[in-house]
């Protein structure tokens, strides 16, 4: 299948570097750095130690004037990448979709919101409307009229590798012609304390990746994105082909919270698979872009990865974040750029800040820029969590060797479930900060933690406790099986960052807290479930509203489908909290049909031919945005491409939850009905949990049991408030 092998035919890059790729690289070539004194808000504990921060007026280089920090630079990497494709994004909007690594979202906002809240007492809310890590794929899908598959990737700094690598499966399943793929995240106040508080940072002004005298990380902020397409479609369209995504892999540690596999097993294993994929060997490898953080863990931990790998012949190698600041979630797009740019231009970008060799390493970066002949370049991107990625690009003339991506049908040979009791309602009391109130909830029935080991028990949240048991209740731990996990959420891990926000701003940095930090990313509930049951496959946090759990579950159905995991774990939870409580109270949000829940379901997924029961069978998941006003005829015959509708009986919906969303469930459950000449049952699940955003987990757990009781095909379908689609099929 070379001609679905994904492409790039175009880039789009903001950093504190500059803006635009000609730009970005004269500075590399001079040897400039983006590193200058923080500015974007003030921290007393601190100081302004230099970080990347993008000073330029980002409505004065066109970006929106509605939107996070975040959502603007990705909007301005977006709009910049079509343009250097040269893609007219209308002649082929349901084949495009967006998928984008967002760690920080809106929160440089949100912390405006709360400083006001706990300084002031006042309750000004409208910042963080744009809170959620989706808000950035939301905004460049409906700026650019985008209606194929679309979520955003929050697993830390991780984030943009594993994005593009997603949006390359999504190609290659046959799902989408063209992505939008990359990462953007903005500085902020939440996240500059967290890793001071971690003292991961390098005090002294600038990062010196795998430097003997190298103290910690440097921030930084920026956006990148690439134009992925189907090789087909590109040179149908006559595009510049400027290099091909050849490889990637991903894995988990599965060892610590923060601190990577002293080895650098989970490195090696990413990097092993995207060789594998790419079937190239190490040889083949002129040149690696380096994770390199300047952390003194994490730097030796890559460098023996590399060592393993490459043996006594480690490649030409660098870490750029001198350049741009350690940029989180964006820093693996950012960094892809950089390899296709030096793969286009035949050069080696330098690691500057280096001088000295550290015996704890034992290996030397490029020191200065320089010429050299490229066809295959690596990029390593490794976050919280254990989390690791690493993407293989080769030069546009090269053969592609990608595998194709099989049909198969996965089975369900497990389900765990935490959830309110059916019909349960009870009053939930908002505290302080924010003003008393009452507010009616489904909130999940107690539930055991007596299974957890004492450190889970003090130091893990409550939604983190959630997704493990649930996760427990699917899966019984086989250590001969290779398993990949994702656990969507919308909202993720709101109580634990609301509890380290509050902290800083209250008392001005003064008392940080390290142990609170690192439970406050999405992928914590994941990358926990990862840790507690030997998980070292792919460990995705993928967030997107109210398509949070399936935009999970094609991530771990894919896995299985292209064999690079034997069983996966596909979940969804979200969790209860004051501060969504009392805003979507002002809102108008929460009324007597719509009550606000929670819950965690964890689904074990099985390859059609593994030897285990099976509970049903997922033989469809579909992603994609759909248009307003809404077209349910449009919306039936999407459906109808993709399942058998003669088989299907039963369509289970979000309906009774958000009640604008009530009128275009029914209209669709109407239009399959006459498509297929017969009546449809139409059957809902929020009047028993609730409103949340990954609440279409519960509907899975329920289409699943109808399956099995009424041996029939049964949809589930679900909408998001903000445009997003998804389908699932389910059959006994």
């Amino acid at each position: 299948m070379a001609d679905r092998s994904p492409v790039i035919t175009g880039l789009g890059v903001i950093s504190a570097l500059g803006s635009g790729i000609d730009d970005i690289w004269s500075a590399m070539v001079a040897g400039q750095s983006g590193l200058k004194p923080l500015t974007l808000f003030q921290s007393t504990r601190y100081g302004q130690i230099p970080v990347g921060e993008i000073t330029h007026d980002l409505a004065e280089l066109g970006a929106p004037l509605h939107g996070s920090r975040s959502d603007k630079l990705a909007w301005l990497a977006a709009r910049d990448a079509i343009r250097s494709a040269n893609l007219d994004t209308r002649s082929a909007a349901d084949r495009t979709g967006v998928l984008l690594g967002s760690s920080v979202g809106g929160t440089h906002d949100t912390e405006r919101f709360l400083t006001t809240l706990i300084k002031h007492g006042k309750v000004l809310a409208r910042p963080t409307r744009f809170h959620e890590c989706s808000a950035p794929v939301d905004l460049v899908a409906e700026s650019f009229g985008l209606f194929g598959p679309s979520f955003a990737i929050s697993t830390a700094c991780s984030s943009g590798a594993i994005a593009i690598a997603t949006a390359a499966e999504l190609i290659q399943s046959g799902q989408a012609d063209v992505m939008l793929a990359g990462g953007a995240d903005s500085l902020s106040h939440t996240t500059w304390a967290g890793f001071h508080s971690l003292l991961l940072v390098d005090m002294q002004g600038g990062c010196k990746p795998f430097d003997a005298a190298r103290g910690g990380m440097s921030f930084g902020e920026g956006a990148a994105v690439l134009i992925i397409e189907a090789e087909e479609h590109a040179r149908k369209r006559g595009a510049t082909i400027l290099a091909r995504l050849t490889g990637w892999g991903a894995s988990c540690d599965a060892h610590h919270v923060t601190a990577p596999h002293p080895e650098g097993a989970g490195a090696l294993a990413a990097m092993q698979g995207a060789l594998r994929r790419a079937q190239l060997a190490p040889t083949h490898i002129g040149y690696v872009n380096a994770h390199g953080t300047g952390t003194r863990d994490n730097d030796v931990a890559e460098a023996k990865a590399l060592k393993s790998l490459f043996g006594a012949n480690v490649p030409p190698f660098s870490s750029t974040k001198r350049f741009f600041g350690h940029t989180l979630a964006a820093s693996g797009a950012i960094e892809a750029v950089v390899c296709i740019e030096a793969l286009r231009r035949q050069q080696l970008p330098a690691n500057p800040g280096f001088s000295e060799i550290d015996p704890a390493i034992g290996l030397s970066p490029l020191t200065k820029m320089r010429s050299e002949e490229l066809t295959h370049v690596m990029s390593n991107s490794f976050g919280f969590g254990g989390n690791n990625a690493a993407l293989i690009f080769s030069t546009a003339d090269t053969v592609p060797q990608t595998r194709p991506t099989p049909s198969n049908h996965t089975s369900v040979t497990g389900l765990g479930i935490i959830a309110p009791e059916k019909h349960s309602v009870s009053e939930r009391a908002i505290q302080p900060p924010l003003p008393p109130d009452s507010i009616k909830v489904r909130a999940c029935a107690p539930f055991d933690a007596a299974t957890l080991t004492p450190n889970q028990r003090r130091r893990l949240s409550r939604i983190t406790q959630m997704a493990i048991l649930a996760a427990r209740r699917s899966h019984a731990a086989d250590p001969s099986k290779r398993l990949a996990v994702a656990v969507g959420t919308g909202f993720g891990c709101l109580d634990e960052g609301a509890i380290f926000i509050e902290n800083l701003i209250t008392k001005d940095e003064a008392e940080p807290m390290p142990t609170r930090f690192p439970g406050s990313v999405h992928n914590a509930p994941a990358g926990q479930v990862a840790i507690d049951l030997g998980a070292r496959g792919l460990n995705s946090a993928p967030t997107m509203g109210e398509i949070s759990f399936e935009s999970a579950l094609w991530q771990a159905i894919n896995q299985i489908a292209i064999g690079e995991a034997d069983e996966a774990l596909a979940g969804g939870v979200d969790e209860l909290n004051k501060y969504a409580l009392s805003i979507g109270k002002r809102w108008g949000f929460w009324n007597e049909q719509t009550i606000p829940g929670e819950a965690a379901v964890v689904a074990n997924l099985s390859g059609a031919s593994a030897n285990k029961p099976s509970l049903a069978r997922v033989t469809a998941v579909r992603l994609g945005r759909y248009r307003r006003p809404f077209d349910a005829k449009r919306e039936a015959d999407w459906i109808a491409a993709a399942v058998d509708l003669s088989k299907v009986n039963v369509m289970v919906s979000g309906a009774k939850g958000w009640s604008e969303l009530d009128a275009p469930y029914n209209a669709v459950v109407e239009e399959l009905s006459r498509h297929t000449g017969r009546a449809l049952t139409h059957q809902t699940y929020k009047q028993d949990c609730g409103e949340f955003y990954s609440a279409s987990a519960i509907g899975f757990s329920v289409a699943v049991e109808l399956a099995r009781q009424q041996q029939c095909s049964v949809l589930l379908y679900t909408l998001s408030l903000r445009g997003g689609k998804a389908l699932c099929c389910i059959e006994p």
